[in-house]
């Protein structure tokens, strides 16, 4: 489910783009408002992801999470009509369709993907999460891979491109709602899918270290105010704008560089279908070689893919995509399993709720950033800003202290 979620939020609000906004461009809609809409994006994905932490604190983030994943089924329902107000003549009304269809979209689908399902899979696999998240965000290596193509074979009736994954979104959504359970233990089932886990001798740590979780001093504020949660967001927050300025852009960019489009077709296919193993190897190397040494690596290939990119070299363009999709596949990863790693089971919500949302801020900007400075200017340049990030990225991740935060937090996950 939560791969599913992944898949949505990199397909209805990155990799669509792709296509979407040169289609809706034709139809008499101004493409810088459509690219400046990521921007508003980024505010109301901030706010969006305070106020479904808020909920999820009171109610359950699995039942949160089902209802979240219901209504991003309607307003994909909602978007979908632009195409025909556009079509008919009314490219105002086609536009705030678009808007509200989009802006809306984007912040369910960000808090489906990397908030309310990124929640659960950390309390379902607390020691196994880097490959728990890598079976997950191999979503958005599967998405780079299929929906340019896909959405650009429906471009003639774009709208059934957005109803299909309105149906998507409603099947998980019901599922997640009736099935889900936000810890193992409330499901009879294993953390880590460990059978050697005892029930029995687990229970009381469990049910008091649920407490402790009630009393920690980890508030959100507490966590604003620490410069390990910043050294963090610079860390995966830059590899969040990457990854969504990169691959919402990644048609525009090479057409600047003299590909066609079936070459890029092709170049996002093999991106894409690298990437999917490629989550699981980086949650693998999380698991065996340790989160930071994994952290270092996704950035350190991040700069390397631009640097490549920076050339007019079509031979490292095409060995720049098993790099990019590495980076792909595994800069989501570091998000949650550094989270964990630093503040551990018990208090990976409250610090989550901080630093999803500072990360929503660096990927909304990416998509933006990198459109206007692309269509505007050029992409070359786009992508010299991006290399001075990818290395600052590089010196805060080996700066980065990826070990339990206090005592507390060591103490209650001692066993884990």
């Amino acid at each position: 489910m939560a791969f599913v979620c992944c898949y949505l939020y990199s397909s209805l609000t990155s990799d669509s783009l792709n296509v979407t906004v040169s289609v809706f461009g034709g139809m008499g809609l101004n493409t810088n408002v459509i690219y400046s809409l990521s921007s508003v994006a980024t505010v109301l994905g901030i706010l969006g992801s305070i106020l479904f932490g808020k909920l999820m604190a009171m109610k359950t983030a699995s039942k949160v999470w089902g209802i979240s994943m219901i209504g991003t089924a309607v307003f994909a329902i909602i978007w979908s009509r632009t195409a025909s107000l556009a079509i008919g003549g009314k490219a105002g009304a086609a536009l705030i369709i678009y808007a509200v269809g989009y802006l809306v979209c984007y912040v369910l689908t960000l808090v489906n993907a990397m908030l309310l399902s990124y929640q659960v899979l950390a309390n379902w696999f607390p020691t196994k999460r880097g490959i728990a998240v890598g079976i997950a965000t191999a979503g958005y290596p599967v998405s780079a891979a299929t929906t340019t193509s896909f959405c650009g074979a429906m471009a003639a009736n774009i709208g059934n491109f957005y109803i299909i994954l309105a149906v998507i979104a409603l099947i998980v959504g019901i599922i997640v709602l009736v099935y889900s359970k936000d810890f193992p233990e409330e499901k009879g089932a294993y953390p880590d899918n460990n059978h050697n886990f005892d029930f029995e001798a687990a229970k009381a740590d469990f049910e008091k270290n649920m407490e402790y979780a009630k009393t920690s001093k980890w508030t959100i504020g507490k966590c604003l105010t620490t410069g390990r949660m910043w050294i963090l967001w610079i860390t995966v927050g830059i590899g969040g704008f990457l990854s969504m300025g990169i691959m919402s852009n990644f048609m525009g960019k090479f057409l600047e560089q003299g590909y066609q489009e079936g070459q890029i077709y092709l170049m996002l296919l093999i991106a894409g279908v690298i990437a999917i193993p490629g989550s699981f190897f980086i949650g693998w190397l999380d698991y065996k070689l340790g989160t930071k040494a994994t952290a270092i690596l996704i950035n350190v290939l991040a700069t390397v893919a631009l640097i490549f990119n920076l050339t007019n070299i079509h031979v490292l363009h095409y060995v720049s995509l098993p790099i990019l999709a590495l980076m792909l596949g595994g800069s989501s990863n570091m998000m949650v399993a550094c989270t964990q790693a630093i503040w551990g089971r018990y208090d990976f919500q409250n610090a989550f709720r901080v630093i999803q949302p500072l990360n929503a801020i660096m990927t909304g900007i990416g998509i933006t950033v990198v459109g206007i400075v692309g269509t505007n200017f050029n992409y070359m340049t786009a992508y010299k800003v991006m290399l001075i990030m990818a290395i600052v990225s590089v010196i805060t991740a080996i700066i980065l202290k990826v070990e339990p935060i206090d005592e507390d937090v060591k103490r209650v996950n001692a066993n884990l």
